[in-house]
């Protein structure tokens, strides 16, 4: 039986990651030969691991991965050289200015990549400077650019810069933009426009990276969209650079269900579909974890192989994807979530006066770091809609957010209507209406709790409102990190990443008529 590695030969690389431990497990390295004939340094080549301190470089871990490629004959793909995380933290940013901050990424790009010249066919040059979530035109893309320390220091152009280091010192190797979420329609764009115009101006860029940490509900055909957009810049490839897929609904289980496998080697087997279709400009898939023990995603399941390194279905399908769709069909399903508003008038402030019986799970993850998630409620009556959302959050920051969206007529359009509603509560109590008429009369509560941050509004119900109908209705949670850069986003419905820009992929809020029985209790 041929290996994956003998399947996609004609097509394009099978990749898998590098860490330290694989020298070590002559088991996991039989199988890393035997399936895959591409490795990429998962961690030990971000910039805080190679360079810890001022010009003391640390490559053993490295000259180990490269040495164990030669060995067991794998191409290598560097990863990465500049980054917002893992970076140089040792940097001093008030005190170091343009030329000394070019100096320093100069002086890092140089040591590495001449360490390890003609031994590696590409560098993940730059890695995630795209911000999610921005709300502007994506052809101006550099107010799309992520508040990274390089770009503090340098400039929007420590871009340039650093693909023009990385060519001057290996011209053969193959040079990439590397991001996540590249599926969403505002990110890739802004990635489209960026690409276009550093390829135009004769900038050394030779590809981009989509990670695709993608899960079991994200929608596939934005996969596609997204290559389709990219495919069609001149002398640009594309690389499948960190492909793992969560299963959705699989959260805090010891074991995966035999629905949620089926469910998960369905998506495997269409996106493998789908890089077929485009593998005349795909030159590489790279899967970013060997087991669902040892992933970085391990809670969700995301490989193709089990703890024990045996097959999962998931492998089945990549090896012959149409063969395993005709075993497993695929019943499409609507994906429109509906939320139910209970009758009854709460006390903001009162846990014990909100009806809990309908809860609105707001965990629909959009980014590979997958981090806080609410739990949410609704209420109405005569006069307010009211919403509680109750947010797990393991690190609560005073930015962290929840934007609560409303569509009255819900036109589920491409754009959002006068009276659509788009309000962003802090969990310090700061609000933003970002899109809507003016709000009389609205109030909000924010507090921090054991467990992340809770909050509370009540807003009037608009005129256009016919609470016999159901409405447009979506809500995210935005998490921030410490250095209060966005992290993860989760949303109750719309995982398309468009929810700033467009209703169509609103869920739907319907408002339950008991106001009989409550007045009778």
């Amino acid at each position: 039986m041929k290996t994956l590695k003998e399947i996609y030969e004609s097509s394009f690389l099978i990749g898998n990651i590098y860490t330290p431990r694989l020298p070590q497990n002559a088991t996991l390295t039989k199988l890393m030969a035997a399936e895959f004939n591409t490795i990429t340094a998962e961690n030990i080549m971000k910039p805080a691991l190679i360079q810890p301190t001022a010009n003391k470089f640390e490559f053993s871990a490295s000259d180990e991965m490269v040495e164990f490629a030669k060995k067991h004959n794998f191409k290598v793909v560097g990863h990465t050289l500049a980054w917002h995380q893992q970076t140089l933290n040792w940097i001093d940013e008030s005190s170091v200015g343009r030329e000394a901050a070019i100096a320093i990424l100069r002086t890092h790009i140089t040591e590495i990549m001449t360490r390890y010249k003609g031994q590696i066919i590409a560098w993940d040059v730059l890695n995630e400077a795209i911000e999610d979530g921005v709300e502007c035109d994506t052809k101006d893309w550099r107010k799309h650019l992520r508040d990274t320390p390089w770009k503090r220091m340098i400039g929007d152009d420590y871009i340039n810069i650093v693909f023009e280091i990385a060519h001057e010192l290996d011209e053969n190797a193959r040079l990439y933009y590397n991001d996540y979420n590249l599926n969403y329609k505002q990110k890739r764009e802004a990635a489209y426009y960026m690409v276009k115009e550093l390829k135009e101006a004769g900038v050394p860029i030779h590809g981009i990276g989509m990670q695709g940490h993608y899960h079991t509900n994200t929608p596939i055909a934005t996969v596609e969209d997204s290559l389709a957009l990219f495919s069609s810049l001149q002398g640009i490839e594309i690389s499948v650079t960190e492909l793992d897929v969560t299963v959705t609904g699989s959260e805090n289980a010891t074991i995966l269900s035999k629905d949620h496998e089926i469910e998960q080697a369905q998506y495997y087997a269409r996106l493998f579909n789908i890089y077929k279709k485009y593998s005349h400009v795909i030159k590489r898939v790279t899967f970013w974890g060997t087991d669902d023990v040892t992933s970085w995603r391990r809670e969700r399941f995301p490989t193709i192989f089990n703890g024990d390194y045996t097959q999962k279905l998931s492998y089945d399908a990549i090896a012959n994807p149409d063969e395993f769709l005709k075993k497993y069909p695929i019943v499409e399903k609507d994906m429109t979530q509906i939320a139910i508003a209970n009758y009854g008038t709460p006390v903001l402030g009162d846990l014990t006066t909100w009806n809990k019986n309908e809860p609105i799970h707001v965990n629909r993850q959009l980014t590979a770091w997958e981090g806080a998630v609410a739990t949410s409620y609704a209420m109405w009556d005569e006069t307010y809609l009211y919403i509680l959302a109750e947010v797990a959050d393991k690190t609560p920051q005073n930015d962290d957010s929840l934007t609560l969206y409303l569509s009255p007529a819900n036109t589920k359009k491409e754009t959002y209507d006068a009276f659509d509603y788009q309000i962003n509560i802090t969990a310090n109590g700061d609000v933003l209406f970002k899109n809507g008429p003016k709000i009389d009369n609205f109030s909000s509560i924010s507090k921090f709790t054991e467990t992340g941050y809770q909050i509370a509004l009540k807003m009037p119900l608009p005129e256009v409102l016919n609470v016999d109908n159901m409405i447009g209705f979506d809500m995210q949670v935005t998490d921030v990190n410490d250095k209060l850069v966005k992290q993860s986003m989760a949303v109750y419905n719309d995982v398309t990443g468009a929810l700033a820009v467009q209703t169509s992929g609103f869920g739907n809020l319907t408002f339950k008529n008991d106001k009989e029985v409550n007045k009778n209790e």
